[in-house]
């Protein structure tokens, strides 16, 4: 019976009729006749029996799914109960770093709330990342008497500064990188315009020792504050005011990056930004990830000698683990407002 239905269907298939109209004239089943136009063994039926009007609908029809092994799938599943595994909790020792304070120019609202974090973190050590006096009143630049600052106010606000962070931080390390405006260094503004001014005599040794930054700008406070070219905080994380500028954020982390192939935390560009690189491991060569920050700046945003620079309000917290292993987070200032992920908290002066 079925035989002969099947034998009728394939007959009307070859006088055009589709599987459905097939199935209503035969009453059988619409799937049953499709199989039937459609074998999956296409050498059942020789080619002739193939009508050129009904090529188009040749699968046209995802093949059907098996039901009940979709089903299975959906199923009830069972796993075993979760191990949970002890984990190694380490203490951290925190840093607190900020860059580019550049009294007297600072961004007050960014020093109240880094204060505000180290004063309830307790951070190991503080870093003031280079360029914390700005040094205007002998810089190179075109000034307007107006409202340039002698190096007198820049040591006021500098020293204020100092008196609230030293009351704040308790005992804790604290380290002022040279830059490219305050400290030491070469490149400093401060020995650049001694040596312009009193020439050779800036190589004798009471001369640069009287007139060192030291002596000069920390006075009495350099029994707190260390001068550094860079401090390591461990094995794998450096941090130097820097020299590398590109155009946007995280350019010049990157440029640093590989300048030195070596995971630091930088200034100077007074922008936020970060990168990355993993360099294989190959013969007896380990695997090796390494990250290079720029923090940002806590100065005002509005400086006397540019018009709205690309510049963002932030500095960093770094968390040393006992291992080497490190974190960084960005802290970001907007409107005197920040949200300290560390800390579990927001801070709005």
């Amino acid at each position: 019976m079925i035989h002969n239905k099947k034998a009728k269907a394939l007959e009307l298939k070859t006088k055009g009729y589709t599987a459905c109209e097939a199935a209503h004239k035969l009453n059988i089943p619409k799937s049953t006749v499709w199989d039937w136009f459609n074998p999956k063994d296409k050498t059942e039926y020789p080619v002739s029996y193939v009508n050129d009007n009904l090529t188009e609908q040749k699968n046209s029809r995802k093949e059907s799914l098996d039901i009940e092994d979709f089903l299975s799938q959906l199923a009830p599943i069972e796993i075993d109960k979760p191990v949970i595994r002890k984990t190694a909790k380490n203490p951290s020792d925190y840093v607190v770093i900020m860059n580019d304070l550049h009294f007297p120019m600072q961004c007050q609202k960014s020093i109240d709330i880094a204060l505000a974090v180290i004063d309830e973190l307790k951070p190991k050590s503080i870093i003031l990342n280079g360029d914390t006096m700005d040094m205007l009143a002998i810089s190179r630049y075109p000034k307007d008497i107006r409202t340039s600052f002698n190096l007198l106010t820049e040591r006021i606000e500098y020293h204020k500064f100092l008196n609230s962070l030293i009351e704040v931080s308790e005992g804790a390390e604290i380290i002022e990188t040279h830059g490219n405006h305050s400290g030491d260094s070469t490149f400093g503004r401060w020995w650049r315009y001694l040596s312009d001014r009193i020439g050779e005599l800036a190589c004798l040794p009471e001369i640069k020792e009287t007139l060192s930054y030291e002596n000069v700008f920390l006075g009495e406070y350099q029994e707190y504050v260390t001068m550094a070219d860079y401090v390591e905080l461990n094995k794998d994380l450096v941090v130097l005011h820097g020299d590398v500028v590109r155009k946007h954020g995280g350019m010049s982390a990157r440029g640093n990056l590989e300048k030195y192939f070596q995971s630091s935390i930088v200034g100077h560009t007074h922008r936020v930004g970060s990168t990355a690189q993993r360099i294989p491991g190959i013969g007896r060569k380990k695997e090796k990830q390494i990250y290079a920050w720029e923090l940002g700046c806590m100065c005002d945003l509005n400086p006397l000698y540019g018009s709205s620079p690309n510049w963002q309000n932030a500095f960093g917290i770094v968390s040393i683990g006992e291992d080497d292993s490190f974190s960084v987070e960005t802290v970001m200032i907007n409107g005197g407002t920040a949200n300290i992920s560390t800390l579990g908290k927001s801070i709005s002066v």
